[in-house]
């Protein structure tokens, strides 16, 4: 694996290397169980210093990205064994299957029946399937993509909440980005009710920086604000000091109004507001397929004066639905062979009674 670090960049080369390492871990370019190179290997291939890689990949093991190993080797977050993660009580199981009442005629605590009750229904085949987001805006815009994909949003779930509470994933095949697969719990791993995704490659979006053949103004839009942080760390390479990277985050004014969107300009943690976006006419509502239409014909979109000013525009997929500029690009987050897959497991579920378009 060949990391790219551009010292000339505002962008330091400690957050460039550890923002590399994670998209490609969303990608799957490094695989799940792969082998890290070794701290002085990133070190001497990026002539920089040891301290800096070695900080990087504490900082990722913190962060679960990364696992450390004896001897001083990291490897990319992988699946414990059957063994690690088996639970016991499985001698309940017939006793469940026939009639609840008799497990405390037979000595098992209430505690033991809920907990085995809830893993017969783990083991029943998914009717639904679930979004399992690892970041906030991250399963939005999954949504969004699997809607145009298979016809209809499955709701999301954030993966704390999930940790905290396993049983919402009764019932569900869980659509969760491969390297958070492990963090979902014996339960669903177990029963193999989860199907992993990848992100997409950044190769289109390096093809139409190099298009640029003057210094540019460059933008990227989202609704993400950890994806314009991993963004601001893989582009840094490319955008070096010839071209000016401007992040901008989308959010919604008010949970309830879901269809209007503040747009501030992201730099790390901090914001500065710059102006309201409204949703697109009925012509464009297809491209923003998450988002509901608002009841009123004066709809417009604001375009706001630092985006004008921008040579290129990059955005996610409900961004390119509010969004106008001359120059835009839109960066699919999930790769199609990912949205392939969950178009076959879709076929083969119960189809919903309605567009489960709700966020748990």
């Amino acid at each position: 694996m060949k990391f790219h670090i551009n010292k000339q960049s505002e962008t330091t080369a400690h957050e460039q290397l550890r923002e590399q390492i994670i998209f490609h871990i969303g990608t799957g370019e490094l695989a799940i169980g792969a082998e890290m190179p070794s701290v002085r290997a990133v070190a001497r291939q990026l002539s920089i210093s040891l301290n800096t890689v070695s900080r990087v990949y504490a900082e990722l093991v913190r962060a679960a990205w990364l696992v450390e190993r004896a001897g001083t080797h990291h490897m990319v977050v992988e699946r414990k064994s059957a063994t690690e993660l088996s639970r016991p009580g499985t001698d309940i199981d017939d006793l469940t299957d026939h009639i609840i009442s008799l497990a405390h005629t037979r000595g098992y605590s209430l505690q033991q029946l809920a907990s085995n009750f809830r893993r017969r229904l783990l083991a029943r085949p998914p009717d639904h399937l679930l979004i399992v987001e690892p970041e906030p805006g991250i399963g939005e815009v999954m949504q969004s993509e699997i809607r145009k994909k298979i016809g209809y949003a499955p709701p999301t779930c954030g993966l704390h909440r999930f940790q905290q509470n396993p049983a919402l994933g009764i019932g569900a095949l869980v659509i969760a980005p491969a390297y958070v697969v492990d963090k979902l719990g014996a339960d669903v791993v177990d029963c193999r009710r989860v199907l992993p995704v990848y992100y997409t490659q950044i190769d289109k979006v390096i093809v139409a920086l190099s298009r640029l053949l003057q210094p540019s103004m460059v933008g990227w839009v989202s609704v993400s604000a950890p994806g314009l942080r991993t963004i601001s760390g893989m582009l840094a390479p490319e955008i070096g000091n010839r071209h000016s990277l401007n992040l901008f985050l989308m959010e919604r004014i008010d949970p309830v109004q879901k269809n209007l969107f503040r747009l501030r300009r992201f730099r790390g943690e901090e914001y500065w507001p710059i102006d309201i976006l409204k949703p697109a006419p009925a012509s464009r509502q297809s491209a923003i397929t998450a988002l509901p239409a608002i009841a009123s014909d004066d709809v417009e979109i604001l375009s706001p004066l630092e985006l004008r000013c921008m040579d290129l525009v990059f955005t996610d997929s409900i961004a390119y639905g509010l969004i106008e500029h001359p120059q835009m690009v839109q960066h699919q987050l999930l790769s199609n062979d990912s949205l392939e897959k969950i178009k076959a497991a879709a076929g083969a579920l119960p189809q919903p009674d309605s567009v489960r378009g709700e966020i748990l």
